[in-house]
């Protein structure tokens, strides 16, 4: 199976189909949930989103909504990641928000379009049975447990969604585009 399939794949498995949650933020309201994510996965299959492997040397995965240098729009680049992992399926969710809202043509602050994507994330990684007690300690992903898990009590979870916009806000690594505004093109 080719990474491709293999992100579809994830994107309609159980775990991620039982990702909903509804992200306040910029004034606005989104819906994260299972018709998001086949949204992505038909598009995937589709062609309308594409996958370049090897693109990083560590394990990451980006979303490139815009042509921009080396980069084509509308695709997933991978890193040397391992594959068949949860962390894996947990990054491809997170990254698939992003696209949702691409494809979607959502303007939103970036704040909120990585916070969403963040707790996306920990709501997968929560769903898959993913040990908290695995998670690095005050890294965004770490936090987006938190506040899913907030979310699945029936809380509101927001002082943890606080202190995660917080965190996004200072983190050196988001410092060059946190405070822009993202509007998907499809």
């Amino acid at each position: 199976m080719g990474a491709k399939e293999q992100m579809i794949s994830i994107l309609r498995d159980r775990d991620t189909a039982r990702v909903r949650f509804t992200y306040r933020g910029g004034g606005r309201s989104d819906v994260i949930n299972a018709d998001s994510f086949q949204r992505v996965a038909n598009d995937l299959a589709s062609g309308h989103l594409n996958v370049v492997e090897g693109r990083h040397s560590t394990n990451m995965i980006t979303y490139s909504a815009w042509a921009e240098g080396a980069n084509s729009g509308n695709t997933f680049y991978l890193g040397n990641n391992l594959r068949w992992s949860r962390d894996f399926n947990a990054l491809v969710v997170h990254e698939s928000v992003h696209a949702f809202f691409d494809v979607t043509r959502t303007s939103i602050p970036w704040l909120d379009n990585e916070a969403a994507a963040y707790i996306a994330q920990g709501y997968y990684l929560r769903n898959s049975g993913y040990p908290q007690s695995r998670l690095e300690e005050d890294e965004p992903y770490e936090i987006g447990y938190r506040v899913a898990r907030e979310l699945a009590a029936g809380r509101s979870g927001s002082d943890w969604m606080f202190i995660l916009r917080d965190k996004l806000n200072t983190d050196s690594r988001y410092s060059s585009y946190i405070h822009g505004s993202f509007s998907g093109d499809g």
